[in-house]
């Protein structure tokens, strides 16, 4: 079993318009697993926003069956951290925020394991 460490994804703002992908975890091999994941999101407006999250199947939607961070309000120029469930080859992750330019993510931790 191979571990690969490297970044997620670089600071991004997220999209309020529709879910955005965040990250998708590789296909090759067929194996891989994303494990302990974190990621952070801020607010960098002087008002409450919403954030809402998904841990999407491969070949899925962003649906309330597989919503990791239930809509959430983060205070003014704030932020929260949330765990990823482990995700499959193909699996993604998805945020929708409640405003726009309002909300970057971050990934804070989380390894690839084949």
């Amino acid at each position: 079993m191979a571990l690969s460490f490297s970044k997620l994804f670089t600071p991004k703002q997220v999209n309020n318009a529709a879910p955005d992908t965040l990250y998708t975890v590789p296909t090759t091999p067929g194996s891989t697993v994303l494990r302990n994941a974190r990621l952070r999101f801020v607010n960098t407006t002087a008002a409450f926003v919403t954030i809402k999250a998904w841990a999407v199947p491969s070949g899925g939607a962003a649906a309330d069956s597989n919503v990791m961070l239930p809509a959430t309000s983060i205070g003014a120029n704030g932020y929260v951290d949330i765990d990823v469930p482990m995700l499959g080859a193909g699996d993604f992750i998805q945020a929708q925020a409640g405003a726009a330019t309002s909300v970057t993510a971050h990934g804070l931790d989380g390894f690839l394991q084949s």
